[in-house]
């Protein structure tokens, strides 16, 4: 009988912790997934949790706030090795508020999968900079403000 060993990320059966999903991660990508997390984390409010979002994202790093435990995630950490991603679910009141003019474009192409003429509410961005997560951080807290004077 081999030894067969499942990357954590990938293993539906076993709850990951951070550390564990953070060191499958390249070593390059682990500054950006520390400062992703503390992006959210730095928020008030906001909670820390896993989620199995199946075979596309498997093991996420969800981050919510604290009394919206119905409600969908801020945001979350895929920490997938080959490609280390942030994505947001967007209500599409949100998302037509947020001005783009001036957004860079690497934000802006994330930001647009969560509107027509794509099927979904997530944005979702493959994260390479901490400037990329600095611009990020801004938009979950513009997120964030517009969630707490909506409900």
């Amino acid at each position: 009988m081999s030894n067969f060993t499942r990357p954590i990320w990938t293993d539906e059966f076993s709850t990951p912790t951070i550390e564990s999903l953070r060191g499958e991660l390249e070593a390059t990508s682990r500054p950006l997934f520390d400062h992703a997390q503390s992006l959210f984390m730095d928020m008030d409010e906001i909670e820390q949790d896993f989620a199995w979002y199946g075979d596309c994202w498997h093991w996420v790093i969800t981050f919510s706030l604290a009394d919206h435990h119905d409600d969908e995630p801020l945001g979350i950490i895929i920490p997938s090795p080959e490609d280390l991603q942030v994505a947001m679910p967007m209500d599409q009141k949100f998302h037509n508020s947020v001005p783009t003019k001036r957004m860079k474009r690497m934000i802006k192409d994330g930001f647009e999968l969560a509107a027509e003429p794509f099927h979904t509410s997530w944005a979702v961005w493959s994260i390479t900079t901490t400037s990329m997560l600095t611009d990020l951080g801004q938009l979950a807290k513009q997120k964030l403000r517009w969630i707490l004077d909506n409900h």
